[in-house]
């Protein structure tokens, strides 16, 4: 059987002229769709199938169909909520797979269909997804609520003046980041998703919290240091950095010395961080699955130095905790499904109390 590796290679070296071979199929055999749709109609699904042949690609690599499914899944309800019926989906799907048989070998296509295969049946009869992220067992979950309707409304100031309070009150800054900022910032994903906010309020909600998180640096910031060291960033090309921002955060809280790069990072950047700093962890997130093969290639480059030989990588973001082992695999020390886990595990690597 041909090596997956080079399966998700063949793809994202055709990616380009699948996309525009899948747009074409799509709409040569669905003509209504230019007179419903038009031109902005084609741009839409060259870059949706650009998107679906990435994360294909990806979940190849991974071995995990899963990684497939659940992007597949989320896109249905992204879809649906904007009445775009599933068949449009379902189509685009077997596009891929037309495409993929036209312009990739057989041996590759062997591997691609159980792919597919497997996320049509998923978005088919899959599970549903979380009709909230704020839940009963949330123990600020009615401060969460205000919070995340005030930034809703364009009310900063006031979500600040919300969030003072509970510090005022001696709620710890980890449960306020956990069960407020976190909690809120995947109900926001949720709300942008299902169509219930725009990207506008979204970029608005995240902002906020970034600012808000800064105005409670003080408290952090004045912990007794334990003589630890974290790099943390998320990884090159992800723009996602609320996460891992929390999660650095916490680690200062804990009294580690904490070198935040932020998100994007180029991986040479990243490697002369390390070296200045003499860091003892890495932490790399990888919010989208289809950088996941960035990681990888930056763990190993990282492994090959000696000058490495004492740093531990831990990893974080949604594609690890839905494919077990999958940390293992890109050659990571660790994973954890929360900021908090990560300092557990961080100083259980370096043996610190």
């Amino acid at each position: 059987m041909v090596n997956q590796v080079s399966t998700s290679e063949a793809i994202m070296e055709q990616q380009t002229a699948l996309a525009q071979l899948i747009t074409s199929m799509h709409f040569a055999e669905k003509p209504e769709l230019d007179v419903r749709y038009g031109k902005i109609g084609r741009e839409k699904t060259l870059q949706d199938s650009l998107y679906h042949l990435a994360y294909l690609a990806e979940s190849i690599r991974a071995e995990s169909k899963a990684i497939f499914n659940s992007y597949l899944e989320w896109v249905k309800i992204v879809l649906e909520s904007r009445n775009v019926p599933l068949e449009v989906l379902l189509d685009n799907l077997i596009y891929v797979d037309k495409a993929c048989t036209q312009l990739l070998s057989a041996e590759n296509n062997e591997v691609i269909k159980t792919y597919i295969e497997d996320g049509i049946k998923s978005i088919k009869h899959g599970k549903s997804q979380p009709t909230s992220y704020l839940t009963e067992d949330n123990p600020l979950l009615n401060d969460a609520k205000q919070y995340l309707s005030l930034l809703i409304d364009g009310k900063r100031n006031e979500a600040q003046t919300l969030i003072n309070e509970l510090v005022r009150n001696n709620q710890s800054i980890a449960t306020i980041y956990e069960h407020v900022f976190k909690a809120t910032q995947y109900e926001v994903g949720l709300l942008w998703q299902t169509n219930k906010i725009t990207v506008a309020h979204e970029h608005y909600c995240t902002a906020a919290t970034q600012l808000i998180m800064s105005s409670i640096y003080a408290s952090i910031f004045e912990t007794k240091k334990k003589g630890a060291k974290l790099v943390a960033c998320s990884i090159s090309g992800d723009l996602h950095e609320i996460g891992i921002r929390m999660m650095s955060d916490l680690f200062e809280l804990d009294g580690w010395d904490t070198y935040y790069l932020g998100s994007n990072m180029p991986d040479i950047n990243v490697i002369s961080a390390l070296k200045e700093q003499d860091a003892d962890i890495l932490a790399i997130s990888v919010t989208i699955p289809f950088h996941l093969s960035k990681a990888e290639k930056l763990i190993k480059q990282i492994r090959t130095d000696k000058a490495f030989d004492k740093l531990k990588i831990i990893v974080g973001g949604y594609t690890f905790n839905i494919t077990p082992g999958l940390w293992e695999k890109i050659g990571a020390d660790g994973f954890s499904q929360s900021a908090q886990d990560a300092v557990l595990l961080a100083n259980n690597l370096i043996g610190k109390p």
